[in-house]
Formats: C-alpha cells, sequence, structure tokens
C-alpha cells in the first residue's frame, strides 16, 4: 500500500499587522471578520491534528473567505496534498505563490513549490467521448458532461468514470491512471426502455473496491449513490485480508436502494497484507476502543490488521471522542497516540474542583501566616515576662538564704517570724508566676511552627493547582506517527 506523504507547515502570521497581505483597493475588514477568521484558522489547526481533515479544510476555506490571507492557501494546499486530492493541492499551492509573492519566506516558497510540484505530477488527464451527451461521473461523483471542451484532471490510480443519460444504462470503465499522461475513452451508451435506479452501498470498513454486477465502480466510501439498471443486482465488496462479502438484492425502476455490507478478516490471510498497529494512551482508565466500527480489544503490543486505511474511534467516560483514519503498512508498526480531550462536564467539574482547592489554599496561606505572625508578635510581647519573673523568684530563694533577712529559712531561724511574713506564699507566688511565663513562651513558639506548617501547607496547594490544572483539563495534541518511513502531516500557524 502508497503510504501518504509526510508534509510540514510552520506559518505563523498575523492577519491583522504589518505582514498581512492587503489588496490595493481593498477595504480594511471588519474586526469581527479578523476575530471569526483566526477563530475559523486555530480550529482548523486543531481538526487537522485529530486527523479530521474534511473538517479543517471547510475551516481554512471559510477562514479564507473572510480575510483573503495567501498563509491559508498554504495551509490548504497541503491539507488537500494529504487528502490524496493533488489537482486541488496543486492548484491551490500554485495560487498561494502568485498571491503571497515577496511576502512568502524563502523556504515557505520552497516548500510550497516542492509540494505543488509532486502533486502535479500525480495528475493525469482523462478526455472522455459519448455517443450521447451524458453526465460524467469520477467514482461516483460528478466531475463534467459530454461533449467536452478539455480533458478531465484526476489523481493518478485506479479510477472509475461512468457515463449517465436519461433513457440510456449507466455505462462504466475502470481505468489506472499514471500521472502527468492523457487519455482518451470512449463509452457507448445502451437504451433502455425503462428508467434507472440507484443503490447506496455503505460499510465501516474503507478502501474496498464495490462491485455491482462484476464491474468495478468505486471505493468505499462511497460519496454518492451509484446508477444501476433495474432488476437484480449482485454487489460485493473486496479488499485484501478480507473474506470478499457479497449481496444480490432486486431494485426497481426509478427506486434508490441501501445495502449495508461489512467483510471480515480472513484470518488465513498471508502475513505480507497485515502490518501491526499499536496505541500509547496518556490518560489511564476504561477505555472503549472500536477499529472500522467494531469494538477491538488492543493490547499494549499491539494488533495485526490487513494493510490499507482504517478508521479508529476511542472513547472514555468523561472525555471527548477521539477519531482518526490510520493507514497500516505491511510488515510496519503503525503507533498513534491517543491524548483524550477532558468534556465539557468534566471540564466544568475540575474547574470548580480546582477553584475550591484555590479557596482552601488561600485560607490555609492566610491562616497561617495570621497564626505564625500573632504567635511571633505575642512572643516578643511576653519575651520580658520570664525573666522578670525568675528575678523575682531568685530574689526570694536570696532572701531564704540570708540570715539578716525576715525571710531567712535556715535551721537558726527564729520561731514564727518565717510565717509572720508570709515567706512561703510570697515564694509560691513568685514559682507559679515563673512557670506562667514559661508556658506562654512555648505557646508562642508552638503557635509560630503551627502557623508556618499550615501555611506551608496552603502555599503548596496553591502552587500546585495550576500544574493539577494541566493535567485534568488542559487540551493535549494528538499526533500521529509510524516507525521506520512512517507516515504524518503537521500544521501549524496562527492569526
Amino acid at each position: 500500500m502508497r503510504s501518504r506523504s509526510v508534509l510540514a507547515l510552520v506559518a505563523f502570521v498575523s492577519i491583522v499587522g504589518p505582514g498581512a497581505v492587503a489588496r490595493a483597493a481593498a477595504p480594511a475588514p471588519a474586526e469581527p471578520a479578523k476575530a471569526e477568521a483566526r477563530e475559523r484558522f486555530d480550529r482548523g489547526l486543531g481538526l487537522f491534528e485529530k486527523g479530521d481533515n474534511a473538517a479543517a479544510l471547510a475551516e481554512f476555506k471559510r477562514a479564507y473567505d473572510l480575510i483573503p490571507n495567501p498563509v491559508v492557501l498554504y495551509n490548504m494546499g497541503l491539507v488537500y496534498a494529504a487528502m490524496n486530492r493533488p489537482v486541488e493541492a496543486a492548484d491551490t499551492l500554485e495560487r498561494y505563490l502568485s498571491q503571497a509573492g515577496e511576502k512568502a519566506s524563502a523556504e515557505q516558497r520552497r516548500h510550497a513549490t516542492q509540494v505543488r510540484d509532486e502533486q502535479a505530477s500525480r495528475v493525469a488527464r482523462v478526455m472522455v467521448v459519448t455517443d450521447h451527451p451524458a453526465t460524467i461521473e469520477v467514482d461516483g461523483v460528478e466531475a463534467g458532461r459530454t461533449p467536452m471542451t478539455e480533458p478531465l484532471r484526476l489523481p493518478s490510480g485506479a479510477h472509475t468514470v461512468a457515463a449517465l443519460a436519461p433513457g440510456f444504462q449507466p455505462t462504466r470503465r475502470a481505468l489506472t491512471l499514471a500521472g502527468q499522461v492523457t487519455e482518451t475513452i470512449t463509452l457507448t451508451l445502451l437504451p433502455t426502455e425503462t428508467g434507472a435506479a440507484h443503490l447506496s452501498v455503505s460499510t465501516p470498513l474503507p478502501g474496498a473496491a464495490v462491485w455491482i454486477n462484476d464491474k468495478q465502480v468505486g471505493t468505499t466510501p462511497l460519496p454518492a449513490s451509484v446508477a444501476v439498471t433495474p432488476g437484480d443486482v449482485r454487489v460485493e465488496l473486496k479488499r485484501d485480508g478480507y473474506r470478499a462479502a457479497s449481496r444480490v438484492l432486486h431494485v426497481d425502476p426509478g427506486a434508490t436502494a441501501k445495502l449495508d455490507l461489512t467483510p471480515e478478516e480472513d484470518p488465513a490471510a498471508p502475513a505480507s497484507v497485515k502490518g501491526l498497529l499499536r496505541l500509547t494512551m496518556v490518560e489511564e482508565g476504561s477505555t472503549e476502543i472500536a477499529v472500522d466500527g467494531a469494538a477491538r480489544a488492543i493490547p499494549p503490543q499491539g494488533v495485526s490488521l490487513p494493510v490499507g486505511p482504517h478508521t479508529l474511534r476511542v472513547q472514555r467516560a468523561g472525555y471527548e471522542p477521539f477519531a482518526s483514519a490510520v493507514q497500516v503498512d505491511s510488515g510496519r508498526t503503525t503507533t498513534v497516540a491517543v491524548n483524550l480531550t477532558p468534556s465539557l462536564e468534566t471540564r466544568a467539574r475540575d474547574e470548580d474542583a480546582l477553584h475550591g482547592r484555590r479557596v482552601l489554599a488561600g485560607s490555609l496561606l492566610g491562616g497561617g501566616l495570621a497564626v505564625a505572625i500573632g504567635a511571633a508578635v505575642y512572643v516578643i510581647a511576653t519575651h520580658g515576662d520570664v525573666s522578670n519573673a525568675q528575678g523575682t523568684l531568685n530574689g526570694q530563694l536570696a532572701a531564704e538564704k540570708n540570715p539578716l533577712d525576715p525571710c531567712y529559712d535556715g535551721v537558726d531561724r527564729p520561731s514564727g517570724v518565717y510565717e509572720l511574713h508570709h515567706c512561703a506564699e510570697t515564694k509560691s507566688i513568685a514559682q507559679d508566676a515563673v512557670d506562667s511565663a514559661k508556658l506562654k513562651r512555648t505557646l508562642g513558639y508552638v503557635g509560630i511552627g503551627v502557623g508556618a506548617v499550615v501555611a506551608g501547607v496552603g502555599g503548596y496547594l496553591l502552587g500546585t493547582a495550576s500544574s493539577a490544572r494541566g493535567a485534568s483539563v488542559a487540551h493535549t495534541r494528538v499526533e500521529l506517527w509510524a516507525a521506520g518511513q512512517g507516515t504524518g502531516l503537521s500544521l501549524s500557524g496562527a492569526f
């Protein structure tokens, strides 16, 4: 299977700054248009990162409609290339080179020219000739009408060209086109007595060849219904690595029938038509994984899948679903890093929890500092109480050792004098004052320590609040790559 080209874009431009491209006579765009253009541009980058190329292209087109800035054409051209649409890619990048002029950097012009030339080399030309005027479809999509004045420009590769006209049976032909060649094909329309019918074929498996009445009419997903001759219609889906799925149904004239088919993997398919798909999950928890619309368990070492395109969908409660197109190549490992984005409800819940955390942190920090500062002030204010009380007690103890003092407490003290002057009560009061002053000092130091600890906890909670938010509600980027000559595409930029 052919790998998707690796394309990289780095384009930082301000649509309102001096680097913006303006048309000489065009009025300045209104502020709402500028704001919407920026929003559309950024949304396009985000959608592209998620693998939603079609939605990203729509956002870039709207941004360009609002503000015709060449950098948007640059991104559009690379998205077209990633979508395997070389005709539009070459044309869009040619417009970019024409409009950007000297405003574009040398590196951007070099890269745009390189990709334009690569895409142009993949364009073929087909002139379709019919014996009656007819509508021409390519791969189920209307592409022109006959008689043609100029050939159709088509991507190289396999295509199905059909001619449809009222009163005639649809005529189809499968083509395989090389790039930079011009071919002419003639389609003969056979009249029919009844009106044509239409058949819509759907399947969750992309890249499967659709065969109707033994003729290939396109590849899934078909962009539109297919015109068929009324009656019994045999439909078959084929793809390497899968068992063919087929069904025969009856379609009445003028009716539109719908058919769902799901080919099953062929366990006997050779290893040459298989590759390995491996996922890396940033978030932990219960996750639902679906490959090509069917639930699939993917172990850490990966799962073997048939080569070619596949659709991947990852879901988890509280997160936005992740969906991406994945290309699996033969004998290689394709690794997909899945970073899920929290849902609006989860973000709101996390924001409430974060707000509560900040309130608690602020309360602890403020309360702890208040306690510590108050205790420090108290310690300073009562610093002299211990020394004063100890001095009083020491004076009383000295008096008890002085034979000349009335409170002398020696063995030869006069009888009744010590009790008369209440010396024991005075010493007890002095000792209580010392103990009380020391207790107050200890409590002050404890208050300083407790306040510091509480303030430290509050500071820690407040300091880690931002990182906690980033881990839970920050929008994460999704990247795809493959081992070896892997696939990948990167867009970046800002208005």
